[in-house]
């Protein structure tokens, strides 16, 4: 993502209520689902790539989760987290980062978590950096779970373009060392009360059992 669209969604942070944007969960209900579908344990690494403002983190923390990282585009909704999580705001660490550039990392991760971000990613050049840091950036037997637009989705999303994607769609984008492991589609109910149609993505190194 280029500057422009850092200040935009610092300035979607630093200006709405962020339980009135169209993302958001009262729930994180199909993450967490994923979350259980892959078998994954408090014990594990999670990176939640894009994760704004969600509260995601706040489920982690009480399923027991201690090794978490927040990346966001955004200042303003990592301090929002933060500030947020109170007490519990020094558990995760917060990292403003682009995950379609290169990146150095602190580390691999077991759980790699997108629910909407991929799907941002207009230019094939930065999708193709984001799918060499997943490659690089997921354990030897981690997942990934990525959730985009379906085919039956908005094609603009807080006034920016997206792309849509199925299980054929996501194949092609994937590295050559990572598979697809399964899909789920999901209907997202805005604030507004519209739905927006979703697909969620699970993938894994080739040579994980």
């Amino acid at each position: 993502m280029n500057s422009d669209q850092k200040k935009h969604w610092e300035n979607i942070y630093k200006t709405k209520e962020h339980k009135k944007v169209g993302w958001y969960q009262e729930y994180p209900e199909i993450s967490l689902k994923l979350l259980s579908k892959t078998h994954s344990t408090p014990a594990q690494s999670i990176i939640d790539i894009g994760c704004g403002a969600s509260l995601l983190v706040d489920n982690l923390i009480l399923q027991g989760y201690t090794d978490i990282t927040l990346l966001d585009l955004s200042e303003a909704a990592l301090s929002s987290v933060k500030l947020r999580l109170g007490d519990k705001g020094n558990i995760p660490k917060y990292l403003c980062k682009d995950i379609s550039n290169d990146l150095l990392l602190p580390k691999q991760f077991d759980i790699w978590h997108d629910r909407a971000v991929f799907h941002f990613l207009t230019d094939a050049g930065k999708r193709n950096a984001y799918m060499s840091n997943l490659e690089k950036w997921l354990s030897e037997f981690g997942h990934a779970n990525i959730g985009t637009f379906s085919l039956n989705g908005p094609n603009k999303c807080s006034g920016l373009d997206v792309v849509q994607y199925d299980a054929e769609k996501m194949k092609l984008e994937l590295p050559i060392e990572l598979e697809l492991l399964e899909t789920m589609a999901s209907t997202h109910v805005m604030p507004s009360s519209d739905e927006q149609e979703y697909m969620y993505f699970t993938i894994k190194h080739k040579n994980a059992k």
